[in-house]
């Protein structure tokens, strides 16, 4: 495994460590508030949890991908996901996550022009 690859791995692990300890933080506050009470906040807390467990579920599909030696390949096509997407996106399954930023990238957009355009207004 190269250096960039060990980086995206170093980063997916610390991101597992956070997301596990968000999600105690969100159970411990999630039980001790229902004992009290029901509340709208409740029903706040059971979305962040499951975005937070999605999240957990992610890293550990693409850190079970790097034991398996398959980590950034395409589910789809099998091609190889540039390493500057997946720098971006680590937890990214096809290049098809990419398409729509893609379709946006700077760099393909053309320059606008400086000039004023009230001239074409003005000579109709």
């Amino acid at each position: 495994m190269n250096d960039q690859y060990a980086e995206i791995k170093a980063e997916l692990e610390l991101t597992k460590k956070e997301l596990l300890s968000r999600l105690m933080q969100t159970a411990k506050y999630e039980v001790s508030q229902e004992l009290f009470f029901h509340n709208d906040q409740s029903e706040k807390e059971k979305i962040v949890m499951n975005h937070i467990k999605e999240d957990l579920r992610d890293v550990e599909r693409a850190l079970n991908k790097f034991n398996s030696g398959i980590f950034g390949i395409c589910e789809e096509t099998g091609a190889e996901i540039p390493i500057d997407k997946l720098r971006i996106l680590p937890t990214a399954r096809t290049i098809f996550e990419f398409s729509f930023t893609d379709l946006y990238d700077r760099s393909n957009v053309i320059p606008l022009h400086k000039e004023n355009h009230l001239h074409l207004v003005e000579q109709k």
